[in-house]
């Protein structure tokens, strides 16, 4: 699953499934999240990936080709 982001878009606060349909082999468990970074953050504005785990609340904004992995069940939005 992929979203991308024009200006002023948002994705709010959600958590993503552990479990997805997948064509060709049922249902799979999907335990990781993850966020690729593509552009240089001082190319644009907002854009912080924010996730909410135990440890408090965590913002995100990283060189293009940086990815973070994070629990697919913490609370996060972009």
């Amino acid at each position: 699953l992929f979203n991308r982001y024009q200006n002023n878009e948002t994705y709010g606060f959600h958590v993503d499934g552990a479990v997805r349909s997948h064509p060709q082999n049922g249902w799979m468990r999907t335990d990781l999240s993850a966020t690729l970074f593509l552009s240089d953050p001082q190319s644009y504005d907002g854009g912080e990936l924010v996730v909410n785990d135990t440890f408090g609340q965590h913002r995100v904004k990283l060189p293009a080709g940086d990815l973070v992995l994070y629990p697919s069940s913490s609370l996060h939005c972009v």
